[in-house]
């Protein structure tokens, strides 16, 4: 057991030496923090219980929040780390490839990032690991049990059921425990959604609580289907397990990575990748690519290879399942790969296993070179909060405004996010100006951005009050301007 526990010390110092102080690749995450925060967290049909579930953990620890959030999003990740060793060597898989599996997963860069990131997708990992080896020590209720908190947790994890009854249908002796596992699944989940609906939120009908309850669902496919989506699929599984932000130091490679995301913003990647690098482009590009030939290198060996473990295709499956949703609903979204990467790396693994010299020294190899691309090439940077782009575009209005303030802001998604969660000021839409006489006592601050949009659509009374506006001194990023409370509508 020492190599094991070793590895969990290791990584989890490692990951203790870089949590993120920048929280730019998580738009949603600073709203969950911010929730957690002011003691207002939300009922969100897409993570039920995971605001609640934070806000009671920092009700009984204090501290900040946001911290908080952090230091059980890797708590959970090295739990999953752990239960990845105990899955692969439940199924019979020696040290070398159990810890193989460990090592590549918890240095893949959405699984570092995400697992100290005050965000959903770390948190669920150890239930749905856990719910895997329950069903492969054949405790169908244990299973259920699970994988209903986890898809509490993250509705994506919903496709636990389907897999489980495929996997029971498989086996004879199994197929009773359909029934009981079915059953402990839909009442845990459907009656937490019920009753959060019926008791928390005053639906009136059962069917109001269902129309909540599908989220974004609702929304159909976040991204059309098409014959490219497999190939949509392989860049995001790769940008899972590689980060390629520091391709946005050099023009010329940064203008090829922009053509895999048309019409999104990617300023945040290249502030990252000018300000947080520890290394050089080409010498992480180095790193990446005998990383990714090296691991290629392991799977096209494991194809062929054959696997003396007769479990491994619990593994696949539930590997196969979540790859098949993720490559459907949004292949490119790396965040959504982070439950597949366990599966498909113990698969691969198990496949290698017992492992020859060479294909050991090819793993040592290849993770070596994963955890100092990452480290490197994100992590590091990600650890400064002078690489975050949102809070530095942000920084001289977060730290001029005081409790008691407002700020009037046409702010994207992101960028409000973050002055709700480091502002101690109120934040009002533009179209909002004419409640800031109502909040307070403090002054009232308009931003340049908010000055701009109401130019372009002026209130009633606007062009008055522009004239009273007073600018900030010294002149902060934005640029402020106050505005006398007598002077609002």
């Amino acid at each position: 057991m020492k190599w094991p526990l070793l590895s969990l010390f290791a990584m989890a110092l490692i990951y203790a030496l870089t949590i993120p102080q920048n929280f730019t690749e998580g738009e949603d995450a600073v709203y969950y923090a911010e929730h957690v925060s002011v003691g207002l967290p939300q009922w969100h049909p897409n993570h039920l219980i995971y605001e609640p579930f934070n806000y009671w953990i920092h009700q009984l620890t204090g501290g900040d929040a946001v911290f908080g959030m952090q230091l059980i999003s890797m708590a959970a990740a090295l739990m999953a780390i752990a239960l990845i060793w105990a899955l692969a060597r439940a199924v019979g898989a020696g040290v070398s490839a159990s810890l193989a599996a460990m090592w590549t997963v918890a240095g893949s860069f959405a699984f570092w990032l995400y697992g100290l990131y005050p965000d959903t997708y770390a948190l669920p990992l150890p239930l749905v690991l856990g719910s895997v080896l329950a069903l492969f020590h054949r405790r169908a209720a244990l299973a259920a049990c699970l994988a209903a908190v986890a898809t509490l947790l993250h509705q994506s994890h919903v496709f636990l059921w389907p897999a489980a009854v495929i996997w029971l249908a498989f086996w004879p002796q199994n197929r009773m425990n359909i029934s009981r596992y079915s059953v402990i699944f839909i009442a845990i989940t459907g009656g937490a959604y019920v009753a959060v609906g019926r008791f928390a939120l005053d639906h009136a009908t059962f069917g109001e609580t269902l129309a909540w309850a599908r989220g974004y669902a609702s929304d159909g496919l976040w991204t059309p289907l098409s014959i490219l989506a497999p190939v949509k699929a392989l860049v995001g599984l790769a940008t899972a397990i590689w980060s390629t932000l520091f391709l946005f130091a050099d023009p010329t490679l940064g203008a090829q990575v922009e053509r895999f995301f048309p019409g999104r913003l990617l300023i945040e990647e290249v502030f990252l990748a000018d300000t947080g690098l520890v290394f050089g482009v080409w010498p992480l590009l180095a790193l990446t690519a005998t990383s990714a030939l090296a691991m290629v290198g392991l799977a096209g060996r494991a194809a062929f290879a054959g696997s003396r473990h007769p479990m491994i295709g619990l593994v696949a499956l539930h590997g196969a399942v979540y790859a098949l949703a993720v490559t459907v609903w949004e292949p490119t979204n790396k965040e959504f790969w982070i439950t597949v990467l366990p599966f498909l790396v113990l698969a691969v693994f198990l496949r290698l296993d017992p492992m020859a010299w060479a294909a050991r020294a090819t793993a040592i190899l290849a993770i070596s070179t994963l955890w100092l691309a990452n480290g490197a090439g994100a992590m590091v940077g990600f650890s400064d909060r002078a690489t975050d782009y949102w809070y530095q575009a942000n920084r001289g209005l977060i730290e001029e405004t005081q409790p008691g303030d407002v700020i009037v802001d046409d702010c994207a998604y992101i960028c409000t996010g973050y002055l709700l969660l480091f502002s101690p000021a109120e934040i009002l839409p533009a179209s909002g100006l004419d409640l800031a006489e109502t909040t307070g006592p403090g002054r009232i601050f308009i931003t340049e951005r908010a000055r701009a949009a109401l130019d372009a659509d002026p209130q009633q009374g606007w062009l008055q009050m522009r004239g009273g506006l007073e600018p900030v001194r010294p002149v902060t990023a934005p640029e402020l301007y106050e505005m006398p409370r007598q002077a609002s509508p």
